[in-house]
C-alpha cells in the first residue's frame, strides 16, 4: 500500500479506508465487491482479466469465490491503481471515484447488452437456417420440427444425407459420408473494437476444419467489420465469403445469396434452388 495515498485518504480526507481500498478478505466474502474497486480505479472487465482470469466470474455468478491468494491478487492491483490515480490527482475525492465507477458500469453494461444482441441474432441464423430447409423440404421426414427448438449442440440430416450440426465450434458445419464439407462461424457482437478478438477465436476453428478437410469450405458470418479485420480475412485466406449477419436478417436478397452459395455451389443439394 502507497503511505502518501493512505494517508490522503484516511487523514486529509478522513474517508474510511474499505471506500477506497480493497482488502482481500472483502473479496472472499463479497466477490461482487470487486465491481465496486474496478470501478473506482476504472478499469475494464478486460483489462482485471489480465490480473485475475476469474475476476468476471465472480462479479456475475451467485456462488462463486475466490480463494484468499487470488482475491489478495486482485486487491494489491486495485490498489495500486487507485493509489497512483490519488498521487497523479491534485485533489482527489471519493466523489471522483464515485463518477469513474458510474463510467465504468456504463460501458460494462454497454458490453452486455452488446454481446446479448449479437447471441440472439447467433440464434436466429441458426433458426433461419432449418426454416429454409423446412420451406423446400429438404429435410428428412421428422427433421423438420419447429426451427426454434435448437439446442446448442443438434444434428438435422437432409434428403441427400448431408448432416447440418448446429454447435458451438464450429457454430454450423455440414458433412455427407464423414467428410466435413463446409463450416460457418457466426459472430454476432456489434462492438467494432472487437472485431479482431471476435475474428481470432473463428480463424482456429477454420484452422481445424481445413485441417480435416483441405477442401472444406468455410464461411464468416459477422455483425461488425472494419477495415482491419477486411485486411485479415483477404491476407489468410481460410474464408471463403463473408456474410452480414444484419443484411442476412433483414434482406432477402442477402439471404438468397447466402443460401445458393451453402446449398447449391458448395454442398450441391438437389433442389436447393428449384423448391
Amino acid at each position: 500500500m502507497d503511505e502518501a495515498a493512505w494517508r490522503y485518504v484516511i487523514e486529509k480526507q478522513r474517508l474510511e479506508a474499505r471506500l477506497v481500498f480493497c482488502h482481500p478478505d472483502l473479496l472472499v466474502r463479497h466477490p461482487k465487491a470487486s465491481l465496486y474497486y474496478r470501478g473506482i480505479c476504472g478499469l475494464s472487465i478486460k483489462a482485471a482479466r489480465t490480473y485475475c482470469k476469474a475476476v468476471q466470474t465472480w462479479e456475475e455468478s451467485e456462488s462463486a469465490a475466490p480463494d484468499r491468494e487470488r482475491a489478495l491478487d486482485l486487491a494489491r492491483a486495485y490498489n495500486a491503481l487507485i493509489c497512483s490515480i490519488i498521487n497523479v490527482s491534485t485533489a482527489w475525492t471519493l466523489e471522483n471515484g464515485r463518477r469513474t465507477i458510474l463510467a465504468t458500469l456504463g460501458i460494462t453494461l454497454d458490453g452486455v447488452m452488446r454481446n446479448k444482441v449479437g447471441s440472439i441474432a447467433e440464434a436466429r441464423v441458426r433458426e433461419m437456417v432449418v426454416e429454409w430447409l423446412a420451406a423446400r423440404d429438404l429435410l428428412r421426414p421428422n427433421e423438420d420440427r419447429p426451427a426454434g427448438d435448437i439446442p446448442s449442440s443438434k444434428t438435422r440430416i437432409l434428403r441427400d444425407g448431408t448432416e447440418v450440426v448446429f454447435g458451438s465450434d464450429p457454430d454450423i458445419s455440414f458433412r455427407r459420408q464423414g467428410a466435413l464439407l463446409a463450416i460457418v462461424e457466426i459472430k454476432g457482437g456489434t462492438d467494432p473494437a472487437g472485431a479482431l478478438e471476435r475474428y481470432g477465436a473463428a480463424q482456429k476453428t477454420f484452422q481445424h476444419a481445413i485441417a480435416s478437410n483441405p477442401r472444406c469450405r468455410n464461411f464468416y458470418l459477422y455483425a461488425a467489420m472494419t477495415d482491419e479485420l477486411k485486411r485479415r480475412i483477404t491476407e489468410d485466406r481460410l474464408v471463403e465469403k463473408t456474410f452480414s449477419i444484419i443484411k442476412l436478417l433483414n434482406d432477402a436478397e442477402a439471404r438468397r445469396d447466402f443460401f445458393r452459395e451453402i446449398f447449391h455451389h458448395t454442398l450441391r443439394v438437389e433442389g436447393a434452388l428449384d423448391r
